[in-house]
């Protein structure tokens, strides 16, 4: 019996046209979205499965085939004058090797579902931004995957670089703007007691100026 969440995400496939998946795609989207409850999934796994899937069915495959290459090594014997085949060397390389190809649709319906699943949302033109960067061609979706959380994870760290960046800098500048406010408020403190000292010299040079005029008048009258 088929759990929650490949029924939902089988019979949405459905109604957009898309069929012929199998039990290990419908695994292996279940793996992508991060679904560990499979009888419980949420609106947003459902949503990020169905367009996982819809991606895998849409790339395509290529096969790229290297032929096979043989090389004969001739030689000649002294006892001949005539050239004979002396030696021979066979030597086949064969590669083949299977990857997938995605489409920028592709990419950008992949970078929206993974972050949603990483707990953000990216505006278009941040997707558009981090889809440029990721590569066509993958060996598998898994490799597919791991790239554009890994694209999606450096564009999140430069936002973050940019923002303590401008902490730093913004921080730097209160400190100096309270330096120097400080160092003003020292100046006027400093000005204000030498003024107070100037002041507190003037009026004991008067009260000593008023003795001395009253002692005088004093002894003048006597």
């Amino acid at each position: 019996m088929s759990d929650k969440f490949t029924n939902n995400v089988r019979a949405r496939l459905y109604k957009q046209g898309y069929q012929g998946f199998t039990k290990d795609d419908y695994t292996s989207a279940a793996i992508a979205v991060e679904c560990d409850d499979l009888n419980n999934p949420t609106k947003e796994q459902l949503s990020q499965a169905v367009d996982y899937l819809k991606v895998k069915s849409t790339s395509q495959l290529s096969v790229v085939d290297e032929p096979v290459e043989e090389t004969f090594l001739v030689g000649l014997e002294d006892a001949q004058p005539d050239a004979e085949l002396d030696n021979s060397q066979l030597t086949v390389a064969s590669q083949e090797i299977n990857s997938i190809t995605v489409t920028s649709e592709d990419k950008r319906q992949i970078v929206t579902a993974q972050s949603s699943a990483l707990g953000f949302e990216l505006t278009e033109q941040e997707t558009l931004s981090i889809a440029e960067n990721v590569d066509d061609t993958f060996t598998d979706y898994s490799q597919f995957i791991s790239t554009v959380t890994a694209a999606i994870k450096n564009y999140v760290d430069q936002k973050f670089d940019v923002i303590e960046q401008s902490f730093e800098t913004n921080a730097q500048d209160l400190r100096e703007h309270v330096s120097n406010r400080a160092s003003r408020l020292n100046q006027k403190v400093n000005n204000f007691s030498g003024d107070i000292k100037a002041d507190m010299g003037v009026i004991r040079q008067n009260i000593k100026s008023t003795q001395f005029s009253i002692l005088a008048r004093l002894n003048a009258a006597q």
